[in-house]
C-alpha cells in the first residue's frame, strides 16, 4: 500500500481576475488545501491557458473583466469545452446585479460575492469540484 502524502491527484483550479488581490487570495487559499493554481488577469489570457491543456478542475471567473466580459468568456468556455462550463465559479463585487446579468444571458452558475469568507470559498470549491 502507498503511504505517499499524495493518495489524490493533484487538481488545477483557474483563476481569472483583473485583481491582483483576488487572485493572490485565492491562489495561497486552493494552494494551502493541494490545488496547482493558474492565473489569468484577462478573458482573453484564460483562453489561451486553456487552448494550451489541459483543462483545469474549476474556473474561477470574475464577471467585470476588462476587454473580453466574464459572461463572454463563460459562453466561449461553454462552446470549447463543454465539460468545463459545470465547473466554473462565478465572482463578483455586485452579486445582485451578477445574477441578473446571468440570468439574462442563461448562464446558471454559483456566483462567489466578493469579498467571500474561506468557508464560502470551500463550500463552492466542494461543490463544483465533484464534477470533475
Amino acid at each position: 500500500m502507498d503511504a505517499s502524502p499524495r493518495a489524490h491527484p493533484i487538481r488545477t483550479a483557474l483563476v481569472v481576475d483583473d485583481e491582483q488581490v483576488v487572485r493572490l487570495v485565492l491562489r495561497r487559499y486552493l494552494g494551502r488545501v493541494g490545488w496547482k493554481v493558474l492565473e489569468a488577469e484577462t478573458a482573453e489570457r484564460a483562453l489561451e491557458l486553456l487552448a494550451e491543456g489541459p483543462a483545469p478542475d474549476i474556473v474561477f471567473c470574475d464577471l467585470n473583466l476588462p476587454g473580453l466580459s466574464g459572461v463572454a468568456l463563460c459562453r466561449r468556455i461553454a462552446e470549447l469545452h463543454p465539460g468545463l462550463a459545470t465547473r466554473l465559479v462565478l465572482t463578483s463585487g455586485d452579486a445582485a446585479m451578477a445574477a441578473a446579468e446571468l440570468e439574462a444571458a442563461s448562464i446558471d452558475r454559483p456566483i462567489l460575492g466578493k469579498p467571500f469568507a474561506l468557508a464560502e470559498l470551500q463550500r463552492v470549491v466542494d461543490r463544483v469540484a465533484s464534477r470533475a
